[in-house]
């Protein structure tokens, strides 16, 4: 099955078109229908491809023809690519900014992602290679800054809601094409009236050995910086 394509767009209570397809849902339903939904994906991202057996999330894939307790309307996702349809979220969850890299997709980027900091935590010239590729990517941020003038998620945001008119923002993939959501090594998530970071407690379970890299090289992704790099 194809992947599903991301498109930067708001959640629909920060008034995200449902039309559009837009909404965040990353915790939608109930926990049995998440897991229903996870299981039958086989815990794969289906934006990114991304498999991982906990910390993914679940989201309508059409709010506008949803049932939410139908699983067959929900999709599984990983936190990367959920925040893209939820850019008024990355805000407040300090998760990402916009950068400017045209020649890598929204869901390959994702990928480089998890291993730059994966890679970064390891020892000797894999995270040296992966702290380079880091500073490479994020360089793109004034590039963000030349083209829409912002390379904060926030303001995106404010544009969107607040100028943008339902039929510009349907067709919003087309203005947008070349700017990526890049996601950052934090996640702040609140409960109750505390705050607290839940990245860190991710990237371990990913580095862990029931995670989906406990058996990875990161040798591997050597080519992929050396590629970035060039680019």
């Amino acid at each position: 099955m194809p992947l599903l394509p991301i498109t930067l767009g708001l959640s629909d209570t920060a008034g995200g078109s449902p039309a559009g397809s837009s909404a965040f849902s990353g915790d939608a339903g109930s926990d049995a229908l998440r897991q229903k939904v996870q299981e039958r994906d086989n815990h794969t991202c289906q934006y990114c491809g991304f498999v991982s057996r906990k910390y993914q999330l679940t989201r309508v894939r059409d709010v506008a023809k949803a049932n939410p307790e139908n699983p067959d309307h929900h999709v599984t996702t990983c936190i990367f690519c959920d925040q893209c349809f939820a850019i008024d979220r990355v805000a407040t969850m300090k998760s990402g900014v916009l950068i400017w890299l045209p020649e890598i997709d929204q869901a390959s980027l994702h990928h480089l992602a998890r291993a730059i900091y994966v890679a970064r935590i390891s020892q000797g010239p894999i995270a040296d290679a992966a702290r380079k590729a880091l500073e490479i990517v994020t360089s793109r941020r004034e590039e963000a800054k030349n083209r829409i003038k912002t390379d904060d998620p926030s303001i995106l945001t404010l544009v969107m809601r607040d100028y943008v008119d339902p039929a510009s923002y349907k067709r919003r993939a087309e203005k947008l094409e070349g700017l990526r959501l890049f996601p950052l090594d934090r996640r702040i998530i609140a409960e109750g009236d505390l705050e607290f970071n839940q990245f860190p407690q991710i990237l371990a379970y990913w580095r862990s050995k029931d995670g989906p890299f406990g058996t990875w090289q990161p040798a591997q992704w050597l080519e992929d910086f050396k590629t970035l790099k060039a680019a």
